[in-house]
Order: C-alpha cells, then structure tokens, then sequence
C-alpha cells in the first residue's frame, strides 16, 4: 500500500473494533432496559441476543454494500441514497436516505430527552430543547472533536457503565422504589418487542460496517471488527440489564426513567450520581451532535442526488476560518427534533427510532440480497435472515409506534412527489 493510501485507511482491526464498539454503545443503553422489561415481563438475555444477531446481520449487509461501490466507498453519511441509486434507481435512493432520515431524527429526540431525565427531571423538555439547540449551534460553527477525544468519552462511559453493574449487583434493593404495576407474562411477541427496543441500543453499527475508506485491509479488518465489537457490547448490556434486574426487580426496573442513577445513589458525597450524570450527559451530547451533524450531510447527499430541494445542499462557513456546513440541514434537523421532543413523549420516540431504523436495516439487507459478487463470510441466507429478523422485530412494535413511523415515511413520499412535480 502507498503511503497516500495509508493516510487515508489509518485504522487497524483493533482500531476498527474499538471506534465500532464507540459508535454502538450510547445514549441509547441508558433508556432501553426499562422499556425492554416492560415490553417482555422481564428476561433480557434472549431479546438481547436476537437484536444483536439482527444488528450482525444487517451490519454485514451495509458492508457488502460499501465495498461493491466504487472504491469501497462508504455509504452512511449518505444514508445510502448512493448505493440504492446505484444497485436499485432513484426510487429507492429516496426512499432509502428518507428512513435513515427519520429513524435517526427520531434517535435524536431519544438521546435529548434522555438528557434532559437524568440531568433534570423536572425540567426534562426544557433541557432537551436546550441541548438539541446547543449542539446545532456548536455544527453551525463548524466544531468537531478529535478521534482521542472520542475515543476518552467512549471510554469514559463504557467504564461508568461497567460501575454501575459492579454497584447493582452487590447492593440490596431500598424500599420506595416506584414499580410497573402489571407486567405482561413472557411470551413470544412480548421477547419480539423487547429485542425491537433493545435493537435501538445497537443501532450504531452501521458505522463500523460501512468504515471501508478508512480502514486499512477493510476486507480483512472489518468482517472481523463488526462481530467482535457487537459481541463486546452485548456482553456489556448483558451484565448491565442482569445486574439491573437483580437490583430492582422486574417492575421495579419497568417503572424507572434513570436506572443507571438510583443503584449509585447512596454512595458518599454523591459521587456515585455524579459519574453517572456526566457519562448521560457525554454520551447524550455526543449523539446529538452526531445525530444532527449526519442529518445534515444525508439531506445534503439527497439534495446533490436530486431528492431533495438544492437548498439542502447549500454550505457556509459560520465563523470565518471555520470549515464549511450544509447550514439548512444542520437547522431544519434541530427544528424537527424540538418539534418531536414537544409532541411526544420518550417510550412512544423510542418505539418510533426503533420501528424506523428496524426498516432501514431490512432495506440494506434487500440491497446486498441483489449483489451478485460475494464472499464465503456474506451468503444470501444471511441477507434473508437480516430482512426477515428486522421486518417481524418492527412489526413486533406497538401499533401506534408503527403508524407513526409509517406516517413520516408516507410524508416523504408526499414530498418527493411534490419536489419532482415542481422541478
């Protein structure tokens, strides 16, 4: 390899593992497991695995995918408009980058809300308001952050995490402890809702999956980053929900919105809450300026595609000397997450990511069911396997969770037709 080519694919297997191991474990994992229990009466292991087995699957197919375009050229941050223009037209191109547009809009307004409930919980929306504009602002100025400094937070909260089980498992549950009051019995469709929830807490594989460009011997390096780093989590969240489930019992974990806060909460000089708080706030900042800022280039992708209005695609540097923004979507992101955040609560925005970025998935895993070209490690059966586990997870999900997200899918399609008629 050159030493061009290098420079641009800096990262090595155990780098690859570890910045896919940051970009699944987030804000996510401090709201799930409540949601979760509620969902299935209680046992997290087995939904657990599934969502993982899902999140695998549908991670290979992203791979598969970036490494048949040109170059092995990523397709994320454009929310895959690239490749489904490519393999399947323009139709699918919009409808594609569409999805991936709401389900992380939707995560987005989780991670907020998430914040604002540990750090503030009587003013929980005026908190969330407050970091969505925050963050959006911090993009328009063009501020990014280091791969170290990433790398520290991810650590940060990964080791927070590991404390917290340490804390649970050995601590005796104290009395006052608000619980579900009825919790359905474990069943089939009950395991189905919980994994589609807990799918949420792995979502960011994509990431990993789709790191080609940046990855040294990507063909080598990523098909075994993306298992070893998934399996690392789902150890962690297995730890962490059995640890929380022994603390507080099966309706008390239901009927908690900051779980990661009650079991450290007697420690001396509140150093216990304060650690936990600070590992919420990182890891929820961090997803909202990721959230907004990867909006923002998906909007801008669709817009040069021609899917969305140009003005989508428009940069300015806000700062002189500041790089370059796609300023309208870096806005219009943060307008559409406030609204979210004003209209309806957690557990619904929660089902809504979930049931949204569920049907990304499955659109990946029917994109790399088409390629012709593949190897031992990607077989059709594990395409099927992909699109049929995140279709029956999906529709697993309460009905209202559904609508809503197939109302904003529905509301894309009412855009497209509109923007084409008018050009």
């Amino acid at each position: 390899m050159s030493g061009n080519a290098a420079m641009h694919r800096p990262l090595g297997g155990f780098d690859a593992t570890t910045a896919g191991i940051g970009s699944i474990v987030g804000a996510g994992v401090f709201v799930v497991f409540p949601a979760a229990v509620a969902a299935d009466g209680g046992p997290l292991a087995l939904p657990l695995a599934i969502a993982a087995v899902v999140a695998y699957a549908c991670g290979v197919a992203i791979f598969q995918i970036s490494a048949a375009l040109d170059e092995g050229q990523a397709n994320y941050d454009d929310g895959g408009t690239r490749a489904a223009r490519v393999i399947l037209g323009p139709t699918a191109a919009f409808v594609t980058g569409w999805i991936f547009l709401c389900s992380r809009l939707a995560a987005a307004a989780v991670a907020a809300l998430m914040l604002g409930t540990y750090l503030l919980p009587d003013y929980g929306v005026a908190v969330a308001i407050g970091a969505v504009t925050g963050t959006a602002l911090l993009n328009l100025a063009g501020a990014t952050r280091s791969d170290w400094v990433s790398r520290f937070i991810v650590a940060f909260v990964i080791a927070v995490l590991a404390f917290v089980a340490v804390v649970a498992f050995n601590s005796d549950q104290p009395g006052g402890i608000p619980k579900l009051a009825t919790l359905p019995e474990p069943g089939f469709t009950g395991v189905l809702e919980s994994s589609a929830l807990l799918y949420f807490a792995f979502i960011g594989y994509g990431y990993l999956a789709s790191l080609g460009p940046h990855v040294r011997s990507p063909g080598r390096n990523i098909p075994l980053a993306l298992p070893a780093a998934i399996a690392v989590v789902l150890g962690l969240y297995l730890v962490l929900g059995e640890s929380l489930l022994s603390y507080f019992g099966a309706p008390g974990l239901a009927g908690q919105t900051a779980p990661m806060v009650v079991p450290v909460a007697d420690m001396s000089g509140g150093v216990g809450t304060g650690v936990v708080l600070i590992a919420a706030a990182a890891a929820g900042l961090g997803a909202l300026s990721a959230l907004n800022a990867g909006c923002a280039r998906i909007a801008a992708s669709m817009a040069a595609e021609g899917e969305l209005p140009r003005l989508f695609g428009s940069q300015r540097s806000v700062l002189r000397g500041r790089p370059e923004t796609p300023w309208v979507g870096v806005v219009a992101g943060a307008g559409v997450v406030i609204v979210l955040i004003l209209a309806f609560p957690a557990p619904t925005l929660l089902g809504v990511a979930a049931f949204t970025g569920l049907l990304y998935a499955g659109g990946t895993a029917a994109i790399a069911f088409t390629l012709h070209s593949r190897r031992w490690y990607t077989p059709r059966a594990l395409n099927v396997l992909g699109l049929a586990g995140a279709l029956l997870l999906a529709l697993s999900l309460p009905l209202l969770d559904i609508a809503l997200g197939l109302m904003a899918v529905v509301a894309g399609a009412v855009v497209r037709l509109t923007f084409r008629r008018g050009r």
